[in-house]
């Protein structure tokens, strides 16, 4: 998938993206554990991090089945995310901790780790220079036992729940309106989340028994931002 000329995308294709996704997963688990039960816990963690990401890519390519496909813009937007280290990991986290018997407890873990991915999935991996003061780094002095057994562990509940969704489950349905939020430029979209007026539109479509913030993000969009007239005028 990292090739500027992508194959195109169809639902088969996707199918057995997600099919070899989770097989790679299967494999990285395997060997971190082994990793971590003969105590190299850099690599351990680096493994069972990349097992993450390869449940979330899972993931991310069965859901995508019934997307519209035949939109380039769209295409385009899951060709990035599942290239994305943070968008795969934070899809993986994100499943497994909405769906734990837990989901208070399993999302503070898996924001714990989302944090700490972030600074800590490079330095894993590779040695690195320093500085205050200017020191050499190596992986083993930053990754923990503790931190590395964690990982792994988390991996393998991912890892487990991505198996069952994929099995279990059939790909979700999209409209129009959710495909073209999900093309939607991310500053144009979180500028829109912080408009206070937004959420009074978005509460009185709720309030008519419509709840798709897709629907609600293109309408808002569509009748306020466009025409500059605020949902509520100001007093």
């Amino acid at each position: 998938m990292g090739s500027q000329h992508a194959p195109k995308m169809t639902a088969e294709l996707l199918r057995s993206y997600s099919e070899a996704a989770l097989q790679n997963a299967d494999e990285l688990l395997i060997e971190a554990s082994l990793l971590r039960d003969n105590e190299h816990m850099a690599r351990a963690y680096f493994l069972a991090v990349a097992c993450i990401e390869e449940a979330g890519k899972a993931l991310l390519a069965f859901d995508a089945q019934n997307r519209n496909l035949s939109n380039p813009a769209v295409c385009a937007k899951l060709k990035v995310s599942m290239e994305s280290h943070a968008q795969k990991t934070n899809y993986a986290l994100g499943a497994w901790a909405f769906n734990s018997p837990d989901p208070r407890e399993a999302l503070e873990i898996a924001l714990d780790l989302m944090f700490h991915v972030k600074r800590g999935r490079e330095p894993s991996m590779y040695s690195d220079l320093r500085t205050d003061p200017d020191r050499v780094q190596t992986p083993r002095q930053v990754v923990r036992a503790n931190a590395a057994r964690d990982c792994v562990r988390l991996a393998k509940g991912c890892l487990a729940y991505a198996h069952h969704h994929v099995s279990e489950r059939t790909p979700s349905k999209f409209t129009s309106a959710q495909d073209r939020l999900l093309t939607m430029k991310p500053a144009k979209f979180n500028e829109m989340l912080n408009l206070e007026d937004f959420w009074w539109y978005f509460i009185s479509r709720m309030e008519a028994g419509h709840q798709d913030i897709a629907e609600a993000v293109l309408g808002y969009e569509r009748d306020h931002i466009n025409t500059g007239i605020p949902f509520r005028p100001t007093p």
